[in-house]
């Protein structure tokens, strides 16, 4: 069965929410962030805080507006050949701008489009990216 609504998911209580971010939660009395609620409340019971990260660059958020704003996880390049999308700052969204296609549904590129891509995601990302391995790091 799938999601209700494009770019939605189910979340650990059956909710829908939004894909593009990860929720979270911090335990308020050491300031630790869990990925499981059952974890922070356990962790310095009683009080936490419900938390949003991004799942381009990880970085966690109070507002799930932040989240969805932060590196643009909202704008999502899409592959002209396979339709997936992919988020704006991955080395696959460069692949999709520089050479048309990403490397999940045509991982064949010369060296030169190799080159090409990693160097214009490292000059707009700032993110050292692998362009045959699909991963970014910064």
């Amino acid at each position: 069965m799938g999601s209700p609504l494009p770019g939605t998911k189910p979340d650990q209580r059956g909710d829908t929410v939004n894909a593009k971010t990860l929720e979270l939660w911090r335990c308020e009395g050491c300031d630790e962030i869990h990925e499981w609620e059952d974890e922070a409340r356990e962790c310095c019971a009683p009080e936490i805080t419900e938390l949003y990260g991004c799942i381009e660059c990880d970085k966690v958020h109070d507002d799930k507006a932040e989240a969805i704003d932060c590196c643009n996880a909202l704008t999502a390049v899409q592959c002209p050949s396979c339709l997936r999308d992919h988020g704006s700052q991955t080395i696959n969204a460069t692949a999709v701008r520089v050479t048309g296609h990403c490397s999940v549904c045509n991982p064949m590129y010369s060296t030169e489009q190799v080159f090409q891509v990693e160097d214009v995601h490292m000059t707009t990302t700032n993110q050292r990216g692998d362009l045959l391995r699909g991963s970014s790091s910064i």
